[in-house]
């Protein structure tokens, strides 16, 4: 079995939501690449080209940044964009992620995140890249610092509640115009070939080929989630975590995974340091378990005292 396979194997998704109780107007794509993407599509979503794309090395960046600069938006509409692979990751059809909205509170932004103990064995989503492209704190790090010189990405707190994968999210143009304020600099600076985030990293298919992609796009998919913990202008509700599907491995952690979450909630509220140290110690547990066979990063606990 191949690493991506262990790491994004899925059980599905359990069918029961809420009941409907609003009328929002949503807009909602699906990328399409090819022929066999196009004949993949949920009928529930609108397609969205790019099979002809101008820039392939951005993947679903690049037609998401041509519609939201070029089409006219309506400021209670919510859009997402997603993935050919969505219904795969998350198990939800285009009905499902629907439904789930138009029976749920309003907010600028509703998340339909994958890969659930990904987002709660790490404090946040950079941290998490670093685990699995090692580098990617440091750099990743200094584009974020940009936006704002007095955030360490090392202390940011990603938990389920505002952690995005693949950009599966449906939002108000109020939230894509920051979103896309942030990924146009990243586009801007990494013109510069030299610019270390347009180095190549790798990952195993499910084919056992490895895929490899620059370190940008991996960038581009943490952005959403670093607004939301990082800026209180955004209210955003997330598809319960535990509802999502997991591997057979990541599923014998539930109890892990919600207890992950739980710790990083209470150190984000409070900060104090035991609790820290606690979810890191747990974290390293949970991390050998997950993930066997693999190098844990290097946490810092004494910082944690």
């Amino acid at each position: 079995m191949s690493l991506f396979t262990k790491m994004f194997g899925k059980k599905e998704t359990p069918g029961l939501l809420p009941q409907e109780k609003n009328s929002r107007v949503i807009k909602a794509y699906q990328i399409v690449h090819d022929d066999i993407t196009r004949e993949q599509r949920d009928p529930g979503f609108e397609p969205l080209e790019n099979s002809n794309s101008t820039e392939p090395d951005w993947y679903e960046y690049w037609p998401i940044r041509n519609y939201l600069h070029t089409m006219p938006l309506d400021e209670s509409t919510l859009y997402g964009f997603v993935s050919p692979r969505f219904k795969e990751k998350t198990g939800l059809s285009a009905d499902k992620v629907r439904r789930f909205i138009q029976s749920s509170e309003d907010a600028d932004v509703y998340i339909f995140s994958p890969f659930p103990l990904h987002g709660t064995s790490f404090l946040n989503v950079v941290e998490h890249m670093d685990f699995f492209f090692r580098g990617f704190m440091e750099h990743g790090g200094n584009f974020f610092r940009q936006f704002d010189q007095t955030l360490d990405v090392r202390n940011m707190v990603n938990n389920s509640s505002n952690t995005v994968f693949s950009n599966f999210f449906f939002a108000k143009p109020v939230f894509w115009r920051e979103w896309l304020r942030i990924c146009d600099q990243l586009f801007e600076e990494t013109k510069d070939a030299r610019h270390p985030l347009n180095s190549k990293c790798s990952y195993a298919k499910d084919n056992g080929d490895l895929k490899i992609l620059p370190v940008k796009v991996f960038v581009v998919e943490c952005v959403a989630s670093y607004v939301l913990a990082t800026s209180k202008r955004f209210s955003s509700i997330s598809y319960p975590f535990q509802s999502m599907p997991s591997s057979d491995a990541h599923s014998s952690l539930a109890h892990e995974n919600a207890r992950l979450d739980d710790l990083k909630r209470q150190w984000e509220k409070t900060r104090q340091p035991q609790i820290l140290r606690q979810y890191r110690l747990e974290q390293n547990r949970v991390i050998g378990l997950a993930w066997p066979g693999q190098e844990p990063p290097d946490f810092d606990l004494p910082q944690a005292l």
